[in-house]
């Protein structure tokens, strides 16, 4: 356990980390460690524990030497995770969504021609996927490789559309090619896809296939009329670029609230229609205006989206990373649950007292980096180490703001837990940090060497002792 605990120390150097490879425990955390050596990655490549390499095979900070290795492991399992490159969560104080950066050119071709169709289509949903080896993958003996690399396509052209739609024949796998478009939809092709769908029986895939058509096509009269002219694909077409403003006009006063919403949430209309547009909002909605994330906003812009009526634009604004403190302080005080939560979970200036309210109300995942922002009140992490609850007594046992006494009943708790989240605690003493790891409670100890503030004199002692 004491290895296990120093296998996971985020001090831990390169060579205690690479001398770890070695040692007789579970190696996969290891393995997904961001700050992994060359060196150790290296050797981890070829351990005979597949769930070690499954491991290593997700961790994006992969030499291309050892991605090539893998590429060429023994278990497609493994080659497979490499492929897919699927995202990961960082989760320092400030929560957020990465994807890994692009294999090596050599790797892609490599996996692009496995024996396995299972590894070939997680191939397909690599977002990095050069565009001419994707371009290959559409012609795959399996046809749903060839699906995926069409579907999966990042930036989808539009140019191509009738050689990707004869890949993706089922309409959730078409709606999510329509998704990626990099261009509007051709008319033409939207309507031969609309007489396939009227010649078959109506489901929700092809009702949602239709709606993202709406949403997508270059409209012509006869799509638009077709479109407005049912209740099901009014909000689709008010999200369409290519509608005309004359209908954008007359949907913003449509009954429907979701209409609006779309109307609302088109990019480039004038803002004085924006906020003259009634929109009633679900609070618990992940639902956010992809545009305005990426969007290049001066200040009075993005104070202007922070008071905006609209608490979508608000909720989406909370999720830049490019805002200032006067726009972080009014989103901060917003009426609105989720958007304060956002401001909690993205914004490395979010202020103490809402995280303090938002972690009383909020239990979900991220609570727990909230109690590792750099501004979480230690006062706050110590009402809740008292709490009666040992999961809040476990978010609250790692902050170094807690009391040496608060600190010590943690670490006498019921609860493992909430004991070994106290080991690791950076405010325990040097001395009292050997001690604990003689502790005869296993939790105690593999948590003490995993403490960040452990000698790394120490640790090295830790791997002599253990013959590595």
């Amino acid at each position: 356990m004491l290895l296990r605990g120093l296998a996971g120390n985020p001090s831990a150097p390169a060579d205690v980390l690479i001398r770890l490879t070695a040692a007789n425990i579970d190696r996969s955390g290891l393995a997904r460690r961001r700050d992994l050596p060359a060196e150790a990655a290296a050797a981890l490549a070829t351990d005979s524990d597949v769930d070690v390499r499954l491991g290593l095979a997700s961790n994006p900070n992969l030499p291309p030497t050892v991605q090539v290795v893998l590429a060429d492991d023994a278990d497609p399992q493994v080659r497979g995770r490499l492929a897919e490159g699927a995202e990961y969560f960082t989760t320092s104080g400030v929560h957020g969504r990465r994807i890994p950066g692009p294999l090596s050119r050599e790797v892609y071709e490599v996996l692009a021609r496995d024996p396995e169709p299972k590894v070939r289509r997680a191939l397909g949903f690599n977002r990095h996927l050069p565009d001419d080896v994707r371009a290959v993958m559409l012609n795959d003996s399996d046809p749903r490789t060839a699906a995926i690399a069409a579907a999966e396509w990042p930036s989808a052209p539009t140019n191509r559309i009738g050689d990707l739609l004869a890949r993706v024949t089922g309409a959730f796998g078409r709606q999510m090619l329509l998704l990626r478009l990099d261009g509007p939809l051709p008319a033409e092709a939207a309507h031969a896809m609309l007489a396939d769908l009227d010649s078959a029986a109506a489901n929700e895939y092809s009702m949602a296939l239709l709606g993202q058509i709406a949403e997508v096509v270059d409209l012509d009269a006869g799509l638009t009329d077709r479109f407005m002219a049912s209740p099901d694909f009014r909000a689709a077409v008010a999200a369409n670029p290519t509608l005309s403003a004359e209908y954008v006009a007359d949907l913003a006063h449509d009954p429907d609230n979701q209409v609006r919403a779309a109307v609302v949430a088109r990019r480039g209309l004038d803002p004085a229609l924006r906020e003259s547009i009634p929109v009633d909002y679900n609070d618990r909605s992940s639902e956010t205006v992809g545009w305005l994330l990426t969007e290049n906003l001066s200040e009075q812009e993005q104070l202007a989206f922070a008071r905006s009526r609209h608490q979508i634009f608000r909720k989406t604004l909370a999720l830049r990373a490019d805002l200032s403190e006067e726009v972080v302080e009014i989103l901060a005080r917003d009426e609105s649950f989720a958007v304060r939560l956002f401001v909690c979970e993205r914004q490395s200036n979010a202020p103490g007292w809402l995280l303090t309210q938002i972690v009383e109300q909020w239990t979900s995942y991220s609570r727990w980096d909230m109690l590792r922002h750099k501004n979480f009140p230690a006062d706050a992490a110590t009402r809740l180490a008292c709490s009666d609850k040992p999961h809040d007594r476990a978010v609250a046992a790692a902050h170094p703001g807690l009391p040496a006494d608060t600190v010590e009943t943690l670490l006498a708790d019921d609860d493992d837990t909430v004991r070994g989240r106290a080991a690791t605690n950076p405010a325990v003493p040097a001395d009292r940090l050997i001690e604990l790891l003689g502790s005869a409670d296993s939790v105690i100890a593999a948590g003490a060497a995993a403490n960040r503030v452990l000698s790394v004199v120490t640790m090295r002692q830790m791997v002599d002792q253990a013959g590595l």
